[in-house]
């Protein structure tokens, strides 16, 4: 009699069974993200410690199962009360990590990474896919029944997929919700590693099934998931927003140098008072450039960063490798209280730094004259150079004051033609060229090939006024498109490149002069109007480049008082195709 006999019944012999699916050896990525149960059966290792105890909650380390290099530790979290509130993964829940002997950290908070995996798809193609790998002591699912989740007790499994160095390491539990101040346990790792070497494999040379007899797929329903009180990993967003908190904290930490001050922290007088106050010297140079911090505040244009360095004893006056003063970069913002607040601490106002300009002589062209006008030493502007400052300033106004987006924008202004001489000389019948917005445009605005094979054309009346050109591309500005326009007149293009740079080009009676590039701060070389069309004012009362258009404008020979609405390329506007001999 059998040892069972007593206990069944007698059954028919069962029929011939067919297989559902056959286990395949195990892969390169087995045991990476979970223990590699269907291949081998771990040796057990008890491990008994309270591993955290608050005053309603005890986390308790009741050993490991060793795999492969790797281990899986289990935990029971025993309860005397269970709360009323709903049970959901909060960031103040269970928190669980190791700390290495070599000083490594892995923990149930570590994000997924992201990993090629290589897949067979049912037809048999080999494909490579992106999969967000969980990292760290994963969590485990530890299953509905009974024994392992109890009204106050659940088990806890984490899994470990590299055994960390031999050596003793500390396991450490924290959980702010249940009052468990950080608690460390020391794990004997060396034992581990002993331990993992006895893992018994259960199909020593396995050999892979036959595809014939592998399903295309199937489906299985599984019901569960890790335990609620631990806490999540944080999300993608969340751990950026606490690098930038971090960022931020160390932006305001005392220390006695100008290391990592960002170009924006120079206008922040907590990054400067903080620095000072821990003994950053205040007139130290910056880099090989040779700015202060006094410069660099004052080329932010925030006056309490620059009374915040005077206060601390920075000098006034100190050159750059530009041979320009803080007083400099003050006058160019047009910043009044840093003016004010360096004039007082004994700035030189006059001296000339490029040229004959000086801060005081660039002030006077500017609303903040009064300031300096009768301070000893004072200058007067000539004559004509004051007429040239009033005259670039109007016809910078007349571009309008509304927002204008530039980038990427062509635009040529022509002394003295009409629209219809504009668009004869582009090669087009003016009977054939409509009036029409950029919306209505004779061509698809979402085809660049196409746009840079149009242009618009529209008047501006004035003294002399002439026609405006405008293109979402650089045709405007092109050689070829001037030489034919500025026969017996003048013709300045301009490209807002948005790679970098504006670039102007001027043409007369049918010959290209001059290619420069425009809006950047003036030398003492450069022309008169670079400073008369206030390239070198960092903060200008004129919106969307309208100074560049005016130079642009004046170059070129016009005198207008309205040109809003020739230079916005979104207004109505003749539309003309441009020749093959003059498309780009």
């Amino acid at each position: 009699m059998g040892f069972f006999d007593d206990l069944v019944l007698p059954e028919e012999q069962a029929a011939e069974r067919t297989a559902l699916v056959w286990l395949s050896p195990p892969g390169a990525d087995a045991g990476g993200s979970e223990p590699p149960v269907d291949w081998f059966a771990p040796v057990l290792y008890p491990q008994l410690a309270v591993a955290g105890a608050g005053a309603h909650a005890r986390v308790v380390m009741t050993g490991w199962s060793l795999w492969p290099n790797a281990a899986t530790l289990h935990l029971s979290v025993f309860r005397r009360a269970r709360w009323s509130s709903a049970e959901a993964r909060r960031q103040s829940g269970l928190r669980i990590g190791l700390l290495s002997c070599d000083g490594r950290r892995v923990t149930s908070l570590d994000p997924a990474a992201q990993r090629a995996v290589r897949r067979t798809l049912p037809d048999g193609e080999e494909t490579t896919v992106m999969w967000d790998q969980a990292t760290g002591l994963i969590p485990l699912d530890p299953g509905l029944h009974k024994p392992r989740r109890s009204l106050f007790k659940i088990d806890v499994d984490l899994y470990l997929a590299e055994l960390l160095p031999p050596g003793e390491a500390h396991l450490v539990v924290e959980w702010p919700d249940e009052g468990i101040q950080e608690t460390r346990t020391p794990v004997d790792f060396a034992a581990l590693h002993d331990a993992s070497a006895r893992v018994l494999e259960v199909w020593p040379g396995l050999e892979p099934p036959d595809p014939a007899e592998q399903p295309g797929s199937f489906a299985t329903f599984e019901v569960g998931g890790t335990p609620g009180i631990l806490a999540p990993p944080l999300t993608g967003h969340q751990r950026k927003m606490l690098r930038i908190q971090e960022e931020e904290r160390l932006r305001y930490a005392p220390r006695a140098d100008w290391t990592g001050v960002s170009y924006w922290d120079w206008g922040n007088p907590e990054v400067l008072r903080a620095r000072l106050e821990a003994g950053a010297p205040p007139d130290a140079r910056i880099d090989a450039q040779g700015p202060t911090a006094l410069h660099r505040a004052a080329e932010r244009g925030v006056a309490e960063a620059v009374q915040v360095l005077l206060a601390h004893g920075a000098e006034a006056d100190p050159f750059d490798d530009d041979e320009h003063t803080p007083l400099w970069y003050a006058a160019c913002n047009v910043d009044e209280g840093s003016v004010r607040a360096l004039i007082i601490a004994g700035a030189d106002v006059w001296t000339p730094q490029t040229g004959p300009w000086s801060p005081g002589r660039l002030l006077l062209t500017t609303s903040l004259a009064p300031l300096v006008a009768q301070l000893p030493g004072a200058l007067e502007l000539p004559a004509g150079e004051a007429a040239a400052f009033r005259e670039a300033d109007a016809l910078a106004a007349a571009m309008g004051e509304h927002e204008l987006y530039t980038e990427g924008l062509g635009l040529c202004f022509v002394r003295g033609l009409s629209e219809e001489e504009v668009i004869r000389r582009l090669g087009a019948d003016p009977a054939r060229c409509a009036t029409a917005d950029a919306e209505h445009a004779p061509f698809d605005l979402s085809d660049f090939e196409a746009c840079l094979r149009h242009v618009g054309v529209v008047g501006v009346s004035g003294a002399p006024g002439g026609c405006v050109i405008t293109q979402e591309g650089y045709m405007p500005s092109d050689d070829a498109v001037l030489r034919t326009l500025s026969a017996g007149t003048a013709a300045y293009g301009i490209y807002f490149n948005p790679k970098g740079g504006t670039f102007g080009t001027l043409a007369r009676d049918g010959e290209v002069v001059v290619h420069e590039e425009i809006g950047l701060s003036p030398d003492e070389s450069d022309p008169a109007a670079y400073w008369h069309f206030r390239f070198w004012q960092r903060q200008h009362g004129f919106p969307h480049d309208s100074h560049i258009l005016a130079y642009a404008c004046a170059a070129a020979g016009l005198r207008v008082d309205d040109a809003r609405n020739a230079v916005d390329h979104g207004a109505p506007r003749r539309w003309v195709e441009l020749p093959a001999q003059l498309q780009g």
